[in-house]
């Protein structure tokens, strides 16, 4: 029997790593494949409110995560104008495949409380899939403006009633809006309506517009520039993204306190699984630390909840909403 010698034995060693690693390959390749898509077609990710919004910023957060996760397309398609009907009609009238959703605001709420014809039934036709974030809104005013606190703002509205307005990109902000203006004792104000926050903001940085509401998301960019000046914020507490901006209820307004829902809805014939999947999905999306850290950097907190939890907290909000209409005065239009 003949013994290999040391250097044959390392290269039959170098041989059986090699195949050894070889064959290995295929199930690592495997691994590293993206997840099989959803759908056959591509997800049609509507939002009823102007490009460049906070809705619209949000969504293309999520959208590009999601495509990633799910291995499927996902096109944000802004649908603006009617305070979110037109593109919440759309999707209300779409195939309940799952392939064709929308991302609203509280505004979605309200509109069958403010708005006295709507093309669809806000219950009937949609379905709540899961609220992807909240987020308090915040006051600005031209930065030019001689007014740094909520109660010079009053005063100068109630100066000058005539000359005064407010802004809103929607029901939601409107409402706000109302809320604020009722709040220093100025209802007189007029209310400006816009079809989305950020031309909203560039008209209050023009002058043009007195006050506007929005999100921060919105918001934020002006503020940065330098030029819109913030007010105050309406959540219930301060919040890291503006911490030397106050609350309404420190400026003296505790009965202005609202936070913008960011929630998804599909057609409401959706599969009940359909549904889930996509809950499930999202919320891995807007509670990876990556959209965490997103989220608070613009003052907001990722959602999730599950399909159920979701259907019954909207009907709920739906309650607080009409009774804070009643209480503004508020009416159909």
């Amino acid at each position: 029997m003949t013994i290999p010698r040391r250097s044959t034995l390392r290269r039959l060693a170098l041989a059986l790593a090699a195949g050894s690693t070889a064959l290995s390959a295929p199930a690592v390749l495997a691994q590293a494949q993206p997840a099989r898509p959803m759908f056959d077609k591509p997800i049609r990710l509507v939002v009823p409110y102007s490009a460049g919004g906070g809705t619209d910023i949000l969504a293309r957060h999520v959208a590009e995560r999601l495509r990633t996760r799910i291995g499927q397309s996902v096109v944000v398609d802004n649908k603006p104008g009617a305070n979110g009907v037109i593109g919440t009609d759309i999707v209300a009238k779409s195939a309940p495949d799952g392939t064709t959703i929308v991302l609203v605001v509280n505004t979605h709420l309200l509109n069958p409380l403010l708005m006295k014809q709507l093309p669809y039934d806000t219950f009937k036709d949609l379905t709540p899939i899961t609220k992807v974030a909240t987020s308090p809104m915040v006051v600005v005013v031209n930065a030019d403006l001689p007014a740094t606190t909520v109660k010079d703002v009053g005063a100068l509205i109630k100066k000058a009633p005539d000359k005064a307005s407010y802004g809103s990109s929607e029901n939601m902000t409107r409402l706000v809006g109302a809320m604020f203006v009722r709040s220093q004792g100025a209802s007189d104000a007029v209310h400006v309506p816009y079809k989305g926050g950020a031309p909203l903001m560039a008209d209050v940085a023009a002058g043009s517009t007195t006050i506007g509401v929005t999100s921060i998301l919105t918001a934020r960019p002006f503020i940065t520039s330098g030029k819109l000046r913030p007010i105050a914020v309406t959540g219930p507490k301060r919040t890291d993204a503006l911490p030397n901006v106050p609350t309404m209820v420190e400026e003296g307004a505790p009965e202005v306190v609202a936070s913008t829902d960011y929630t998804l809805y599909a057609p409401a014939a959706t599969p009940r699984a359909i549904l889930d999947r996509l809950q499930k999905e999202i919320s891995e999306v807007v509670n990876s630390p990556e959209m965490v850290r997103i989220l608070a950097d613009q003052a907001a907190t990722p959602g999730g909840a599950s399909v159920a939890d979701t259907d019954l907290q909207v009907k709920k909000d739906f309650q607080f909403w009409q009774k804070v209409v009643a209480d503004v005065g508020l009416k159909a239009e």
